[in-house]
């Protein structure tokens, strides 16, 4: 970033459409392969600069329960769906079926609920790093307590979503639960730190406020905690609202130029962040995303609890989806199987790493 701009003023040129979008492109892939390019590449990055480790991991939803109603989320509390708690049992096979896929990368992943406790998370960390698993949580916010003891576990990493930086439009979205105190969500992550979390993951859902806001918000929150905890891990994603409930309908639409920019942007300003992205979207935008910035990759995503156990003998992931059975937080796109994204991947140049 150049060090004369701010925040704002850098990030509102990158994703500007009178800024050459090719040229934020060719930036965003020149630093990514800088600062994230692996021993085995090095005769890639050398001639190229287009090449680097990928990460590839998979999340593990244990809960679909939840006592918030927020207004976008299938798991809402007034939703008739059929809700499932994994056990710590039941989730330790769901990571034994992602090993022998590959995944040591795991994120385990849950609604608001007091069924998800601390110890029970803890417990989670315990029993997947004796199976060799690099396990990291997107739960509900925690006190500094309750993350010490989860980190204790053996926790390596927090995602949690603002979802958005709006307070106002954050209270629409957010009407009843726990979840709508601002305040207590948007003050996790710092406490997530103070706890000890090697690795911290900020992001917001695009589609629920405008969206160049919403980054600029992101950036300049990360950007107090990055320089309080500089001895930290940070990560950046960007999950982008394709379909909501019955009754939702999502007022900003980003564009997929946009939404190249913002991750460009991202790259840019923060150079040594890793850069995330999910299943939400269509194999042809992952691939170019995973060329220019992304060095993290969701593959073969289960949104539902016990997905992969259940599942196991259905190879589509459409098939799945179309099931009256089927009870996931989101539709996945990227239907590819672990193993096409990772030969894509190494195809292109990537070092992969599971």
């Amino acid at each position: 970033m150049n060090s004369a701009l701010g925040i704002e003023e850098t990030a509102r040129h990158l994703i500007s459409e009178e800024t050459p979008l090719q040229t934020v492109m060719e930036e965003s892939q020149r630093l990514t392969a800088r600062h994230f390019s692996s021993q085995q590449n090095n005769s890639h990055t050398e001639t190229n600069g287009k090449h680097w480790r990928m990460q590839l991991y998979a999340p593990i939803y244990v809960s679909s329960f939840c006592v918030n109603q927020c207004l976008y989320c299938g798991f809402r509390a007034p939703h008739s769906i059929q809700r499932k708690h994994l056990s710590v049992e039941e989730t330790v096979g769901e990571s034994q079926y992602l090993l022998q896929r590959g995944f040591k990368s795991q994120l385990i992943v849950a609604g608001e609920s007091p069924k998800v406790s601390s110890a029970y998370l803890a417990e989670i960390m315990r029993r997947l790093r004796s199976m060799q698993v690099v396990p990291s949580i997107e739960v509900a916010p925690a006190s500094v307590e309750q993350y010490a003891e989860i980190v204790a576990g053996g926790c390596r990493g927090i995602t949690l979503f603002q979802e958005t930086f709006d307070r106002t439009l954050y209270a629409k979205y957010h009407p009843a639960g726990p979840k709508s105190d601002y305040e207590w969500r948007v003050r996790a992550l710092e406490r997530a730190a103070e706890a000890g979390m090697p690795r911290i993951g900020y992001g917001v859902l695009l589609g629920l406020a405008e969206p160049r806001r919403e980054l600029i918000a992101m950036m300049e929150h990360a950007a107090k905690l990055t320089a309080k905890y500089p001895d930290r891990i940070f990560a950046f994603s960007l999950p982008r609202i394709h379909e909501g409930p019955n009754g939702f309908a999502i007022p900003y639409q980003v564009s997929d130029e946009l939404f190249v920019r913002m991750y460009c942007a991202l790259r840019i300003i923060f150079p040594k962040a890793e850069l995330v992205l999910s299943t939400r979207e269509t194999p042809e935008l992952r691939n170019q995303l995973a060329s220019l910035c992304i060095t993290q990759i969701s593959a073969e995503s289960s949104t539902e609890p016990g997905g992969y156990a259940i599942n196991a003998s259905q190879n589509s992931c459409a098939a799945k989806q179309s099931d009256d059975n089927f009870h996931g937080q989101f539709l996945v796109a990227d239907c590819r199987s672990a193993q096409e994204i990772a030969d894509w991947l190494t195809q292109y140049g990537h070092d992969v790493r599971w």
